[in-house]
């Protein structure tokens, strides 16, 4: 199941961040987007300008000239993303080459502890008022996404550690209300910006109606983990205990899945951040998520693991061990 769900929202990603053929052409050197995905209606807006600073509606920013340094337009939350990011490369590699000694500790507990700092510190930006407010309707409100992404990567960050070695039992006792606030976000993530489009299409920017479809897909690696954390929900303490027994790779396989799934969302969220700065454009981004970072960090790694570890995982039958 978790084979399928993460090989099903790779796909989907691709699919739905991709351009269409129609909107490409050929250059003397390589491939370049006429318009991109993300095409810019309003040809007065510029990298660093929006229709106005409240109302802050999405454009892309193809027609700019000059943008703003990336180094120098990094600010503290991205630092931390960015290096996330990077040990997710690491991740990756070590996945590549089969290596699980130790693994618990060079992936699994410093994507945590890198991944619920970050999170902390957008908590910290949105009730802080560092992330700024705006009128967008419904889920392209900037806060919503970015309340949902910062909250998304601390729920699969303590699901990963409730599956991996590391979690201490005496928090065992907190599962019910962590796993009820974990599904109740996951829902939102995925029907938030799906009504969105569906009833408030008109209030938005062409490149917002896209962004919200992107954020429908991101939804849908939320929506993976549901059937896992109601059954972490709905059995005993001691389910997940038996299940490793059991299956001894799926203290491997399950919290390496939900690392590679927030890795898929932050670097999802780290380009818009430096899209939506005019740092790059979102035609060029988008390709490159699709295309690089979504196999680098989630189909590559995940592939590989499969692959080593088949024999001692379950897909579906630990689900419903013990009913």
């Amino acid at each position: 199941l978790t084979m399928v769900g993460g090989a099903a929202v790779a796909v989907l990603s691709l699919v739905a961040w991709t351009p269409p053929a129609s909107r490409w052409k050929l250059n003397a050197l390589a491939w370049q987007p006429k318009y991109g995905i993300f095409a810019v209606l309003d040809e007065q807006a510029t990298a660093i300008e929006t229709v106005n600073q409240k109302n802050n509606a999405m454009f892309d920013t193809v027609n700019s000239k000059e943008r703003p340094d990336f180094f120098a337009s990094l600010e503290a939350r991205d630092k931390l993303t960015a290096a996330f990011l990077g040990h997710g490369v690491l991740v990756s590699g070590l996945n590549v080459v089969g290596h699980y000694d130790q693994y618990e500790y060079f992936a699994i507990g410093l994507a945590a502890l890198i991944g619920l700092t970050s999170a902390t510190v957008g908590w910290c930006e949105l009730f802080s008022g560092i992330t700024e407010d705006d009128d967008r309707p419904g889920f392209a409100h900037e806060r919503a996404i970015m309340l949902y992404t910062t909250s998304f990567l601390a729920g699969v960050m303590w699901l990963s550690l409730r599956f991996s070695p590391l979690y201490p039992a005496s928090l065992v006792p907190l599962d019910n209300p962590l796993c009820i606030l974990s599904i109740l976000m996951y829902l939102y993530g995925l029907v938030s910006p799906a009504a969105t489009l569906a009833f408030l299409r008109d209030q938005l920017t062409p490149t917002e109606t896209l962004r919200m479809k992107g954020m429908v897909v991101s939804g849908l690696v939320g929506s993976v983990f549901i059937l896992e954390t109601m059954a972490l929900l709905l059995h005993e303490g001691d389910w997940w205990s038996h299940v490793t027994a059991l299956y001894p790779a799926q203290s491997v396989l399950e919290p390496s899945v939900t690392v590679f799934a927030a890795y898929a969302v932050e670097a999802g969220v780290f380009i818009h951040r430096l899209a939506r700065r005019g740092v790059i454009t979102f035609a060029q981004a988008v390709p490159f998520y699709g295309k690089v970072i979504l196999p680098l960090l989630t189909l590559l790694p995940m592939g590989c693991l499969f692959a080593y570890r088949h024999d001692d995982v379950s897909f579906w039958d630990f689900l419903f061990l013990g009913w």
